[in-house]
């Protein structure tokens, strides 16, 4: 039984999570740097997420405008599902990422975090926002 692998992506840096083997619950992992180029960035995720094998799908937040048009990073986004797809041989879904962000960001300041903490956490947490969305819309 797989699991399903959530990311992220940012241009300084990616958030990782993971589901449990039923595809329940979606568990943030931590968040890496981004490389310079794609390719490098699609590798270093994939060395992360090959602890948690087997991985059925990859879910990868897709950044969407308020209006639900393509955002200037949908197209980098795109290009990185790709290259995810081509090395790992695993389908890749684009799931919206709309307000993702934001919604942790609320979160970890209503837990009175501080924003040093809140930098540290919120890449990751936002990768396991955009995964647990994907499982419960299953």
């Amino acid at each position: 039984m797989g699991r399903f692998a959530g990311i992220d992506y940012g241009e300084a840096r990616i958030g990782l999570a993971i589901s449990d083997p039923g595809k329940f619950i979606a568990s943030p992992l931590k968040a890496i740097k981004t490389a310079r180029a794609l390719r490098d960035t699609a590798a270093a995720i994939l060395i992360e997420f090959s602890a948690y094998e087997p991985i059925e799908k990859i879910i990868l937040g897709l950044p969407l405008m308020m209006s639900g048009k393509e955002s200037p990073g949908s197209l980098k986004v795109r290009e990185l599902a790709k290259i995810l797809e081509e090395l790992s041989g695993k389908m890749v879904v684009l799931w919206d990422e709309r307000l993702t962000t934001a919604q942790v960001e609320r979160t970890l300041k209503e837990a009175e975090m501080s924003r040093k903490k809140r930098a540290r956490y919120i890449d990751a947490m936002a990768a396991g926002a955009i995964l647990q969305s994907f499982l419960d819309s299953q």
